[in-house]
């Protein structure tokens, strides 16, 4: 396969920044369990923070459709390349809440900018969708692998690489925004593969409005324990006895089940526009929370995450393809509500965990929530295949 006609240079930025963006946040809740802060604080600094990315998402994402995606991009990568320098003089709980607020501003910022972009052009340039999704969804999780795995133990043993790299990679994606913004204007300089046009199943453009509301509600309930796994797991592995700078290696599982997710779902499309076919990949779900109530142990601790890891990235791929499916000119604000909900996901999520954790003194309680989540998905899952079921007309993707 020639790399360069199936992925260009924003593929390699979401990469990179998903790196990034995973490096800082596993650092954060890897210091806060370093210095012994409840599960409930770990949360509410995932949830300030979150907070902020919802309102960067809702507030940017559409601007890019008006001003352009390529712009938004380029200046708010220069201020973050500033804004890392914080990232050294960490040393209080205020500090901590800071950092996530800013971070989380910046990458609220960022992702719909690239998803706006990469739906909008590469339509243009004739791309099947469900390609432009698949290879945006692989560039991002194969960047959090990286930036899970090595988080927690750069953080406790060379924290200058993390807040370095931020600073580099962030200045020189700027300049190289600059360049490409004076030479391409907000178009694509890029030769796509004759595979990537290859047309996807119909799509139901009559009621995406209703696919989008149901899968974006899925995402955002299965995102819960995802999120809760990924932001307090250091925590959970660290009073089992382990050590913290090994948890990145065993939460690493939750981005390989992302990936493996991703690279499944864009080879067998059978999904779309199938709401049978998705309910089959989401029982994924009821395999992690059988998992949880498993007596703990790093294999166990490993096949959560990796569960937790397909739990999420199943509904993410059903609800960013339709997300950002528009026939109205409109794939920035529609990134930005994807984003907003990825936001609330890991807000709401680490503080819901936390909470359920610290009730129940242990995973029992993470557990127990997920039984209930797992309930209203079924739910409404059952509901939504009922009611597409009563229309089978359906019309091609234009």
């Amino acid at each position: 396969m020639n790399i360069k006609r199936h992925f260009h240079l924003y593929h390699l930025f979401s990469n990179n920044f998903s790196i990034l963006s995973y490096l800082l946040a596993s650092a954060i809740n890897s210091i806060a369990a370093r210095w012994g802060l409840s599960f409930f604080t770990i949360g509410l600094i995932n949830f300030t923070g979150a907070l902020s990315y919802v309102t960067a998402s809702l507030s940017f994402g559409r601007l890019g459709d008006r001003f352009g995606q390529k712009r938004l991009l380029m200046v708010s990568t220069m201020l973050f390349a500033f804004f890392n320098i914080l990232g050294f003089f960490w040393s209080n709980v205020a500090e901590l809440f800071i950092f996530a607020t800013g971070m989380n501003f910046f990458f609220g910022t960022f992702f719909p900018q690239i998803e706006g972009l990469l739906s909008k052009r590469e339509k243009k340039l004739g791309i099947d969708p469900a390609s432009t999704i698949n290879r945006f969804t692989i560039s991002w999780s194969t960047g959090n692998i990286i930036g899970m795995a090595l988080g927690p133990f750069l953080i406790v043993k060379f924290p200058y690489i993390t807040f370095g790299y931020g600073m580099i990679l962030s200045f020189v994606a700027s300049l190289i925004l600059k360049r490409d913004l004076l030479r391409h204007e907000e178009y694509l300089h890029f030769d796509p593969s004759p595979k990537l046009k290859i047309p996807s199943k119909l799509i139901d453009f009559p009621r995406i409005g209703l696919y989008r509301k149901v899968y974006r509600t899925t995402l955002f309930l299965s995102g819960l324990v995802y999120s809760a796994v990924l932001s307090l797991f250091p925590k959970v592995i660290s009073m089992s006895g382990l050590s913290i700078g090994i948890s990145g290696f065993l939460i690493m599982g939750a981005n390989i089940g992302v990936l493996v997710t991703f690279l499944l779902l864009g080879k067998f499309k059978i999904w779309v526009a199938n709401p049978k076919i998705s309910l089959i990949f989401l029982l994924v779900f009821p395999v992690m929370v059988f998992l949880i109530f498993m007596p703990t142990s790093p294999v166990i601790f490993f096949l959560i995450s990796l569960f937790a890891g397909m739990s999420y990235a199943v509904p993410y791929t059903y609800a960013i393809f339709y997300g950002l499916n528009s026939q109205d000119e409109d794939e920035g604000k529609q990134g930005g509500f994807h984003e907003a909900i990825i936001g609330m996901i890991f807000g709401i999520g680490p503080l819901l965990g936390g909470l359920a954790i610290q009730f129940a003194r242990g995973l029992v309680g993470l557990g127990i929530t997920s039984i209930f989540i797992l309930a209203i998905i079924l739910g409404l899952q059952t509901w939504f295949i009922r009611k597409v079921g009563k229309h089978k007309k359906r019309i091609p993707l234009q």
